[in-house]
């Protein structure tokens, strides 16, 4: 469960930060440039796809797991961004 949500939150920097997105984030800035935004829409979609299930059914999945998503990209990516620009 730790390396999925490990893995979830991996995807997310990817497509938020990363220069293969390029094209992406700027078609969509708003959604796709904050690791908060897009690890709700990565962690919602692992939710509804039973990547990850609590137990208490698809919607409280879709929404505990985007939640948590949410919550654990924007903190990698503030860890990241401290340690990236010393």
């Amino acid at each position: 469960m730790i390396l999925v949500e490990l893995g979830l939150i991996g995807i997310t920097l990817i497509i938020s930060r990363g220069t293969i997105f390029y094209w992406f984030q700027q078609r969509w800035p708003t959604f796709i440039k904050c690791a908060q935004c897009t690890g709700m829409w990565v962690g919602m979609a692992a939710g509804a796809a039973g990547l990850m299930q609590t137990g208490h059914g698809l919607m409280f999945d879709v929404a505990a797991v985007g939640g948590a998503t949410s919550f654990l990209s924007l903190l990698a990516n503030a860890i990241l961004i401290r340690l990236l620009e010393k």
